[in-house]
């Protein structure tokens, strides 16, 4: 994925690995309890989410920040669900070298 298209969604990467439930397997590609969740990919048309909501696996833009907006409030009730069963932040100890933080 080229370093501009890792920009331009680098809001929505953030709010997704604030979620300690979803574990960053690779850049822009996130599992759910082990299984892929969401990933990213660039078309002509822009960037595209895929990504598993309730009835199924759904495609998305992400493009620009409506969109990215969009994305959240559709798995936002979701994945916070999961994290009150999950009671606390998770530890994360597992090296991600592309993470600045």
């Amino acid at each position: 994925m080229k370093q501009s298209t890792i920009e331009l969604i680098s809001p929505l990467l953030s709010a997704l690995r604030a979620y300690s439930v979803l574990d960053e397997i690779r850049i822009a590609a996130f599992h759910l309890n082990g299984r892929d969740f969401i990933h990213f990919h660039e078309t002509d048309d822009g960037v595209i989410a895929d990504v598993l909501l309730d009835r199924g696996r759904v495609s998305m833009s992400v493009s620009n920040a409506s969109d990215q907006a969009e994305l959240l409030e559709r798995i936002e009730s979701r994945l916070s669900s999961l994290e009150s069963h999950d009671g606390h932040r998770r530890d994360r100890r597992i090296s991600k070298p592309w993470r600045d933080d």
